[in-house]
This record gives structure tokens, C-alpha cells and sequence, in this order.
């Protein structure tokens, strides 16, 4: 696969649009990603993934955080990718999830993702194509079949992580591990690792609770049966060593208890019939001492109910005479009910005639009933004057409702006069108003351009002032380099003179007898200069000249800089008209506020406008309201007027139907009570009359009722008469004593105490009693202790059941436990492991073992075939074996640590490990061909032999027409690679892209 062009906008720390040609940048097929920590490097890889698979590199963070937080948050953040497989160009764009600003009222609103997908003629066509799908789930199986990577595989692939690699080959042994699950993913690994353990440990739970069952049923089968302590503790500890003979302990301590229960149960049966035998004695003596006190209570109460008879005898008598008299009874109180009613009568008419006039206390009937009747067409008269009474009320409010209704719109006419008659000069102000407002709004351009104009200014007048602080600062430091540059040229000259002072010593070392002198030619040498000791080398001379350049260097650049500078600050002086700094920045502020005055303006004319439109409205509409009030008061004062007139004839008919009373319905109310107070005088002579007849017809049925009762008068009847209740209970008290005397009789004449001898000797009752509640105690004592032995022996014999349930059970968890413990301990490295490998760190070994394998092909390549990886499983103290790797030195046939590797080979192996990794991953997907690469390099500075290593092995990437990015802090390698992606941190800490290709 080969990346084209990459474009996102509103992206991580990229507030705008960046856009990367990796054609382009790419066509020396090696390039630089370099940027300070944070700037947004990892977030170019970020939004390659983001377009490809719609989730960041990172397979933990959330891809919500692509979205910029410095962008505009109604810019829509998106990435577009072109990149090339074998199937073809695509070209594809993506947005993330987001919140966006609502586009009406306040609050914000969830952007759901998107995509589009086309495939494109060639690599340059970033707006046609064919629009393939803009379905997420559709695209994403079009790009995972088009480039033959997962997510997962592609992160590993194109992007190297070399960098953790050399990690790797540093670490420590146990940090090597966490490293590599890491770089291989194996995190699906670790989780069903910490299952099947987990799943172990719970397995080995069970089986400790199924044991702790066991011990826990010899425990309660220890303490029901009263097993002492120490035989207690010997049926438990027998239960865990050897359970296979506790059947056999629990079997005989339960026959020791049915043993003892069967002794128990022969003494209770033994106590048992003893009590009985002394029971029956007991029993037949008490039956013999009641029979006769049983004969001795008949006899005396017998002679009691003699005593009583002729008492009982006069009783009899009594309650006939009582029985004979009940039937007057009805015809005495029916007389009593008369006379009594008859009273009633008479007092309800002597209060009835109280309550009339006196003239009418002893008329007629007649005469009340006219009275009466006279009374009644008074008051049906009096209806209507009522009705116009009640009413008058009702109408006297309204009249002074309407009197207020008509003040008050008195006042309303009155307060909206001065609202019309002051409206013209409150309209005439703000027309003024507006005037002004529109002029200064008319100089909004003008001043615009003024302010405009006076920032310019002001800004070069504050570059002038840091211009010109800058200069003396340069001129000193610029004189200084030069007054050294004179004085190096100075001290070169003295160091030349003495070199050539020194030569001739040279030349006379090299002398020789018989040879000619390279000066003068003689072949004879009497006295040949010697060099002195602190003679001058021309390697001296040579480093001073080099030394006096640099200066020279060093000075001409600070005279540019001055030059430039002193430039600098001539252009800004005339940039800022020659005003001062504090000159140009009262202009600036004079200008912003006449600017800021002309934009208030423009608010000042829409306001005035509208409300000068607010003022004409309102005065049209006071107008109209002035003239509705005007009619309203003209309606109200007729209508005042009518209603007032109305109100004095009601009243006067009112009061003519008053006749002296407060109202008219007073007056009805007397009437009706004295009409009503008649016909009850009427009524209750009427009912005198009927009580009085009623007494008269009663007294004749009574003496009827008393004759044929046998009685003479009333005082006769009077002392026979008794209540029902008396009665009934006089004839219960008779047939009592009847009852009595019989049972009486029925017992002294009964064969049940006909043999019973009153004179006759009987035994010790109490000595008897005595002996029958020991041998009691004896039989509860004997029958308690048979009960408690087999209420023990049944719960011993449950327990011993309980006890084989509980080794069943253990048997049952052991075989049912017995793979998931093997497994768990096979997997964390315990139990039958004799490679004592956990199940992560032996697939670890594998991948790695594999990656190993194809690091080797690239590492040949890379070290000319010197050196190859080698894996090792050696323990260093007590850590388990694993992931030990060396290096076999080909050249020396020596096998060396990793730590003995230098800064260069250290580079090349870990990027051979990273081009494995990638190859391996490549090759489970298919072999997918990848054109583009990201490396990782991990290191911080290189010194210059290391660095040659790292670009040559950099460079050989390229082969086969790959394009590769090194993501580096190395300043060393950005004079090596020309071709440069650089992320630029601006001072609001957004960032920008500066591409050099």
C-alpha cells in the first residue's frame, strides 16, 4: 500500500487545514517527521488510521479526541486520504463524532460520523472519482479487503516501532515481557490466562469448601455423639488422612450409644410398671375415703331442703295470683297511654292561647279560621314590593359602579391629553438624535481607515523602539568581534615570523655531511642552526589561521546583522512618520475611539430609527384612544342619569308597602307567624277534644279486663300484678328445689353407697401419696435418660449419613475440578509445567521465536551477514526461563550480549526486530505489499560514526521503491534527510506544518 495525500482540517492540534503530497516528499523514498514533544507528530499517524479505519492508532483512546478543541467549533473536522493498493487509487474522506453549535438558539448538537469513499484515476484527482459507498459499514470492508490489513496489523506494520525494540534489548528481564505484549498484541492472551487461572482458583475453592464440609459433619457427629476431645480430634484428622476406614470409627461409636440406649430403655420400662402398681393403690384408697364423705353431704343437705318446703309451698300460691293478673295488663296501661296523651292536650292548648291575641284567646273556630285566612292575602300581596326591595339593593351598587367607571375614565382622558400633547417635542429630540448618529456613522469608513493607518504606525513605532535598543546591544557585540578578529590576525602574524625564524633549525636537522645545503649548496656544514624548544609546527600555524577565519566569520555576520538591523530600524522610522512611540500610541488611541464612536453610531441609528417608529405609532394610537374615552364618558353620564331616576320611584313603593316595619319582608315575616300561631291555637283544640274521648272509651274496656280476671278493683289487681321477670325467675327458683330434693333422694336410695360403712377403718392416704410421686420421679428420670440416649442415637446415625454425603461430594468436586485445576496450574506455570512457562510469556516466546527468524534476513542485510539473533531460555537466578535473546558474532564466532552491542548496531538490530515484527504481521495477512513506512527511531543524540550506521541502514530501507518516514529528535539527522515534515508550535500552542521537500 503507498499514502498519497493526506488533508485534515480542525484535527488534534491543526485548528485549519494541513495537507501533506507524500508523492512528493516522498520521491527521494526517505523523509524527516520532526517536531517538539506534543506538537501533533503521532497525530498525522492518527489521521491516516482515523481515514482508513475510523479509529486512532492508539487502540485505548477515544477517537472523539481527534476533533480540535482550538478550531472554530462550528468547523467540521474531517480527513481525506488518497492512497494506492493493489486494487486501485481511493481516495477517501471521514468526520469524526462531534458537537457542533445548534444552528438556532443556544446549546450544542452530537454530528454523527461520516464517510464517502471513491476510487480515483490518479493520485492528483482530490475532487472527482467514483463514488463507491457512503455507508461506514460498506467502506470499511472495502478498505480492510483493498488494503488486506486489520486496524490491529496495520498499526504494527506500517508503523515501526523500532524505538521499543531498543527498549527491549536495554530492559531488564522483567520488563521484557510487558515490552513485548505490547508490540504483539497479546493481550487476548493475557486475558484468557487470568480466566483459567481464575477458573483454577475457584475449582481449588471448591475443593477446600467440600473438605471444610467433611471436617465440619465429624465435627457435629463428635459433639452429638459426647466424644471427649482428644477422640474428637483423632475422627478428624482421620477424616483427612484416611477416609477410606473412618466408616468403620463412626460404626462403633454408634453401637457403644445403642448399647447404652438399650439399658436405658429395660430401667425405664422396670420404673414404669412400679408406679403403676403404686398408683392403683393410691387410686383404690381415695375411691373408698370420697364414697363415704360423698354419703355424709346427702344426709345433711337433705335435711336443709326439708327446713325449706313451706317456703317454696307460699312461693307457689304467689306466682299463680301474679300468672292471673297478667292479662289486665294491656287494658291498665292502654288507660294510663290516654290519660296521659289527654294531659299533653290540654297544656299544649293552654300555651297555644298564650301566643295569640289576647281578643282571640277565647273565639271560635270560626272566628280563628277568618282571622287566619285574612292574614294570608295581606302577605301575598306584599311579593312584588319584595321583589323591588330586593333588587333596590343590587341597583345602588351599580350606580355606584358606574359613577367610578365614570371618573375614573375621567382621569384616563385626562392623563392621555398630556401623553398626545407632549409626544411632538419627545419625537422632535430623537429625530435630532438620529441626525447625529448618522453623521457619525458616515465617518465609519474614514475612521476605519484612520485607526487602520494609525496601528500601522504604531506598530512600527514600537519595531523602531525595539529596534533601536537592539542596536546598541549588536554595535557593541559587533565591535567586539572585530577587536578580536584584529587581534587573532595580530597574533597569526607573530606566530608566522616565528615559523619562518624556526625553519632554518628544520632545515638544519635535515643537513648532512657530503650532501648540498637545499639553500646556499655547499656541501660542507661547519655550524647548522638547531630549532629551539619552543619552536613554532606549522600543524600551530595552521590550526590559528582556522582559528582566526572562524572570528572572521564570526565578525562579518554580526556586521551583516548590524547592517540589517540598522536597515531594519531606518524602514521603521519611516513607517512611523517620524512620530515617538508614545505620539504614535496617543494617535492610536484617539483613532480607535473616534472608530469605536462611529460603530456604537451605527446601533445608535437602528435603535433611534426603530423607536422614532415606536413614538408616531404610539401618538396615533393615543389619538384614537382619546376619542373612544371621549364617547365612553358621554354613555356613562346618560346612563348614571336614567338609572338614578328608576331607583326614587322604587323606593317609594317600597316604603308605602312597609307599613312601619324596617323592611317589607320583616313585615311578611310577621304576618306569616301570627297566621300560623292561629291555626296551632285551632289545632290543639281539636286535639283536645279527640284525648278526651280516647280516655273515656279505655276506662270501660279496663273494668271489663278486671272482672273476668277475678279481681274486685283496681288496688286487688294492684298487689297481685309481678313482672315477667320476677315470675320467671320465682318458678326458676321452684323447679330448683324441686330438682334438688330428687337428686337428694336419688343418691341416699342409689346402689352406688349402699355398701358403704361409716363406721369403718381406712389406710395412710398421705404415706401412700408419698411413695407414689417417688416411684413418679424414678419413672421420669429412668424415661428421660431412654429419650435423650435415642433422640442421640437417631442424630449420631443422620450425621454418619451426612458425614458419607460429604465424602461423596468431595469425591464428586475432586473428579469434576480435576481439569480445570490441571489447566490452571499447566497455564500460570506450576503443576506439570516443566518448562515452568506461564501461557503469555510461551506464546510471547513463539511470536517472538518467529520474529527472531525473519529479523535475521534483515539483519544480514544490514550487517553485511557479521551478525544473527540468537534466543535463549537461560534462568538468571530464580526467574522463570523465557526471553533471553544474543548475539552470534559470525565474524569472531562469539556469541555477546545485547548490552555489548555500540549506538549503531544497537539501531540496526532493533530495526531489524521492527521490520520482522512488520513482515510477520504482514505475511499472516497475505503478503500485502507496503510502499509506505513509518520508523520509530527511539534514540536521542548520535555522535557522528553511530549516525553513518543509521543513515546507510536507513537508506537501504528504500529498496523495492518504499517510501520511509522517520519519526526523530535527532538534530544530527535533519542536516542528513533533506525531505522534512515539520510540526511548527505557534504561541497560542496550535500547530502548522512546514513541508520541505
Amino acid at each position: 500500500m503507498q499514502l498519497h495525500h493526506l488533508e485534515m482540517t480542525a484535527i488534534g492540534p491543526y485548528a485549519g487545514t494541513e495537507s501533506i503530497d507524500f508523492s512528493a516528499i516522498g520521491r527521494a523514498g526517505l523523509f524527516l517527521l520532526e517536531g517538539p514533544t506534543g506538537s501533533g507528530k503521532s497525530t498525522i499517524i492518527d489521521a491516516i488510521t482515523f481515514a482508513l479505519y475510523g479509529k486512532v492508532a492508539q487502540a485505548s483512546a477515544d477517537v472523539e479526541r481527534i476533533h480540535s478543541h482550538h478550531a472554530d467549533p462550528r468547523t467540521v473536522p474531517v480527513v481525506t486520504l488518497v492512497f494506492e493498493t493493489q486494487s486501485g487509487i481511493y481516495r477517501v474522506q471521514r468526520t469524526p463524532r462531534f458537537e457542533r453549535p445548534k444552528s438556532r438558539g443556544a446549546g450544542t448538537t452530537v454530528a454523527q460520523p461520516t464517510i464517502k469513499l471513491w476510487r480515483v484515476a490518479t493520485p492528483d484527482d482530490l475532487l472527482g472519482g467514483e463514488l463507491l459507498s457512503t455507508s461506514i459499514g460498506d467502506c470499511d470492508d472495502e478498505i480492510t479487503r483493498a488494503v488486506g490489513l486489520t486496524r490491529d496489523q496495520f498499526v504494527q506494520t506500517v508503523i515501526l516501532p523500532q524505538g521499543e525494540f531498543a527498549t527491549f534489548l536495554r530492559a531488564r528481564s522483567e520488563d521484557k515481557g510487558k515490552l513485548l505484549e505490547k508490540v504483539f498484541g497479546t493481550a487476548f492472551f493475557r486475558r484468557v490466562q487470568d480466566e483459567i487461572v481464575e477458573a483454577g482458583r475457584v475449582a481449588q475453592g471448591r475443593r477446600q469448601s467440600a473438605v471444610d464440609e467433611i471436617r465440619m459433619a465429624v465435627q457435629a457427629f463428635a459433639v452429638s455423639a459426647g466424644l471427649e476431645t482428644e477422640r474428637r480430634d483423632a475422627l478428624v484428622e482421620l477424616s483427612r488422612s484416611a477416609p477410606e476406614t473412618l466408616a468403620a470409627e463412626l460404626a462403633q461409636v454408634v453401637d457403644e450409644l445403642a448399647t447404652r440406649e438399650r439399658h436405658a430403655g429395660k430401667r425405664s420400662r422396670e420404673a414404669i410398671d412400679a408406679h403403676r402398681q403404686m398408683a392403683e393403690m393410691v387410686g383404690d384408697a381415695r375411691l373408698r375415703m370420697q364414697r363415704r364423705e360423698r354419703l355424709l353431704a346427702l344426709q345433711r343437705e337433705d335435711e336443709t331442703l326439708g327446713k325449706r318446703a313451706v317456703h317454696f309451698t307460699q312461693l307457689r300460691a304467689e306466682v299463680e295470683r301474679a300468672r292471673q293478673a297478667k292479662p289486665v295488663v294491656g287494658a291498665v296501661r292502654t288507660l294510663a297511654i290516654s290519660e296521659g296523651a289527654l294531659k299533653r292536650a290540654e297544656g299544649a292548648l293552654r300555651l297555644a292561647r298564650s301566643h295569640v291575641d289576647e281578643a282571640l284567646r277565647d273565639a271560635t273556630l270560626e272566628t280563628l279560621r277568618a282571622n287566619a285566612t285574612r292574614s294570608r292575602e295581606v302577605i301575598g300581596s306584599l311579593d312584588g314590593a319584595i321583589t323591588l326591595e330586593t333588587a333596590l339593593a343590587g341597583r345602588l351598587i351599580e350606580a355606584q359602579r358606574q359613577q367610578a367607571d365614570l371618573a375614573r375614565s375621567r382621569t384616563t382622558l385626562a392623563a392621555t391629553t398630556r401623553e398626545v400633547e407632549a409626544l411632538p417635542d419627545t419625537i422632535a429630540a430623537h429625530e435630532r438624535a438620529l441626525t447625529e448618529a448618522r453623521r457619525l456613522h458616515a465617518l465609519l469608513e474614514s475612521r476605519t481607515t484612520e485607526a487602520t493607518r494609525a496601528k500601522t504606525v504604531l506598530e512600527a513605532a514600537t519595531g523602531h523602539a525595539t529596534a533601536r535598543a537592539r542596536v546598541a546591544a549588536l554595535e557593541q557585540s559587533t565591535g567586539q568581534a572585530l577587536e578580536a578578529v584584529r587581534a587573532a590576525e595580530l597574533d597569526l602574524a607573530r606566530l608566522r615570523q616565528a615559523r619562518i625564524d624556526d625553519i632554518a633549525g628544520e632545515l638544519g636537522l635535515a643537513l648532512t655531511e657530503g650532501d648540498p645545503c637545499p639553500v646556499c649548496g655547499s656541501l660542507e656544514h661547519p655550524a647548522p642552526a638547531r630549532p629551539t624548544p619552543d619552536a613554532v609546527t606549522p600543524e600551530r600555524v595552521q590550526a590559528e589561521e582556522q582559528r582566526v577565519e572562524a572570528l572572521r566569520a564570526v565578525a562579518a555576520r554580526r556586521v551583516d546583522a548590524l547592517a540589517d538591523l540598522r536597515g531594519e530600524v531606518a524602514a521603521l522610522a519611516a513607517a512611523a512618520g517620524g512620530l515617538s512611540l508614545e505620539a504614535a500610541r496617543e494617535r492610536a488611541e484617539a483613532a480607535a475611539t473616534a472608530l469605536e464612536s462611529s460603530v456604537r453610531a451605527g446601533d445608535d441609528v437602528t435603535r433611534a430609527e426603530a423607536r422614532l417608529v415606536e413614538l408616531r405609532s404610539t401618538q396615533a394610537a393615543l389619538a384614537e384612544r382619546r376619542g373612544a374615552l371621549e364617547t365612553t364618558i358621554a354613555r356613562l353620564e346618560q346612563a348614571v342619569a336614567d338609572l338614578e331616576e328608576r331607583i326614587a320611584g322604587e323606593r317609594a313603593t317600597v316604603d308605602e308597602a312597609r307599613d312601619g316595619h324596617d323592611t317589607v319582608a320583616d313585615r311578611r315575616t310577621e304576618l306569616a307567624a301570627t297566621a300560623t300561631r292561629v291555626d296551632e291555637l285551632i289545632d290543639a283544640i281539636g286535639q283536645r277534644e279527640v284525648a278526651a274521648a280516647a280516655v273515656a272509651e279505655d276506662e270501660l274496656a279496663r273494668d271489663a279486663d278486671l272482672a273476668a280476671a277475678g279481681f274486685d278493683d283496681v288496688a286487688e289487681w294492684l298487689a297481685a300484678d309481678r313482672t315477667l321477670e320476677w315470675i320467671k325467675m320465682r318458678e326458676k327458683e321452684i323447679a330448683d328445689f324441686e330438682t334438688a330434693c330428687t337428686q337428694v333422694r336419688a343418691g341416699l336410695t342409689g346402689p352406688e353407697l349402699a355398701d358403704v360403712q361409716l363406721d369403718a377403718l381406712f389406710d395412710d392416704i398421705d404415706q401412700m401419696t408419698e411413695l407414689e410421686k417417688a416411684a413418679k420421679k424414678e419413672m421420669e428420670a429412668a424415661t428421660h435418660e431412654h429419650g435423650s440416649l435415642r433422640t442421640q442415637v437417631a442424630r449420631t446415625k443422620g450425621h454418619v449419613a451426612d458425614i458419607h454425603e460429604a465424602l461423596a461430594r468431595n469425591a464428586d468436586v475432586i473428579a469434576a475440578t480435576a481439569d480445570a485445576v490441571r489447566v490452571g496450574q499447566l497455564v500460570s506455570g506450576n503443576g506439570d509445567n516443566q518448562l515452568n512457562l506461564d501461557l503469555v510469556k510461551y506464546v510471547l516466546i513463539r511470536r517472538f521465536t518467529e520474529v527472531l527468524s525473519a529479523a535475521n534476513a534483515e539483519l544480514a542485510r544490514f550487517s553485511g551477514g557479521r551478525y544473527t539473533l540468537e534466543h535463549t531460555d537461560a534462568k538468571k537466578g530464580n526467574a522463570k526461563s523465557g526471553l533471553g535473546v544474543r548475539v552470534h558474532d559470525l565474524h569472531t564466532n562469539q556469541v555477546r550480549d545485547v548490552g555489548t552491542l555500540s549506538g549503531g548496531e544497537t539501531f540496526y538490530v532493533s530495526l531489524s526486530l521492527a521490520l520482522a515484527l512488520a513482515e510477520v504481521v504482514r505475511a499472516e495477512s497475505g503478503g500485502v505489499d507496503l510502499g509506505t513506512l513509518f520508523v520509530d527511531e527511539g534514540f536521542g543524540t548520535l555522535d557522528p560514526d553511530v549516525l553513518d550506521d543509521v543513515m546507510h541502514t536507513l537508506e537501504g530501507l528504500r529498496e523495492g521503491g518504499r517510501t520511509v518516514g522517520i519519526v526523530s529528535h535527532v538534530t544530527e539527522l535533519k542536516s542528513r534527510v533533506a525531505d522534512r515534515i515539520e510540526v511548527i508550535v505557534r504561541p497560542d500552542r496550535t500547530s502548522t506544518l512546514r513541508i520541505t521537500a
